[in-house]
């Protein structure tokens, strides 16, 4: 059987149970809350990575590309004395025998 002081002693140690077991429950709770939040940012930021990625790569095309149209058109306006001979190249050249394809730096 129970006796008063027993039952008396129960009584009060349940208040402090009931608050270890909220304590546990909202840890519990905001660890989750912590790891969502965490992987949607990262998800967040690989989005974010992969459309800045595709966007250089656009404007990277589209800088070659103008350059492209431009040459093109620059070579077909120039005028037929202006373009350059497109003969065999001279083999006597003493400039690139000289030079032998090297280049001379001095610091």
């Amino acid at each position: 059987m129970l006796r008063a002081v027993d039952l008396q002693q129960v009584l009060m140690q349940t208040t402090s149970v009931e608050r270890i077991q909220q304590t546990q429950q909202q840890q519990s709770e905001l660890q989750q809350r912590y790891v969502a939040t965490h992987a949607s940012e990262e998800k967040k930021l690989l989005k974010e990575k992969v459309k800045e990625s595709d966007e250089s790569d656009r404007a990277r095309m589209q800088r070659e590309e103008e350059r492209e149209r431009k040459r093109r058109m620059a070579r077909d306006h120039q005028p037929a004395e202006d373009k350059p001979h497109q003969g065999p190249p001279e083999e006597d050249s003493p400039e690139e025998d000289e030079q032998g394809g090297r280049i001379n730096i001095r610091v």
